[in-house]
């Protein structure tokens, strides 16, 4: 579905809706126009939907939680890509698992290039 059509419409549509999983709302016009989105972004947020000060994401536990919220939300717009989605989350579990904690930030760094590399390519998936 093209939602950049009317961006407006179908973000009020989907928060609307009662299915958009808690994910902040400045960052759903991204996932809507399938954008790449900054999981630091999402980490600063808070439970209650207020924007903090922006908190780089610098561990495996923060990285899982920012992804998980992202995929939800990406699963709710385009559920198409939930098999996608699920193997990237595999991809840099089994990369958090074989490498030691000083290599997190860079498998983090990692993921975020990969992401602007795949979201600025349609014919590229993770």
């Amino acid at each position: 579905e093209n939602h950049a059509l009317d961006i407006k419409g179908a973000l009020h549509d989907l928060l609307r809706s009662g299915h958009a999983p808690v994910f902040p709302k400045a960052l759903w016009k991204k996932v809507l126009l399938d954008e790449v989105v900054d999981f630091d972004e999402i980490n600063a947020f808070q439970a209650l939907g207020r924007r903090a000060d922006k908190k780089m994401v610098s561990s495996s536990v923060v990285w899982f939680r920012c992804f998980d919220k992202y995929s939800a939300a990406v699963e709710t717009v385009f559920p198409f890509r939930r098999d996608e989605l699920r193997s990237w989350r595999e991809h840099i579990d089994d990369l958090f698992t074989v490498k030691s904690e000083n290599s997190h930030l860079r498998i983090i760094a990692y993921d975020v290039a990969a992401r602007k590399i795949i979201g600025s390519n349609p014919g590229i998936l993770f």
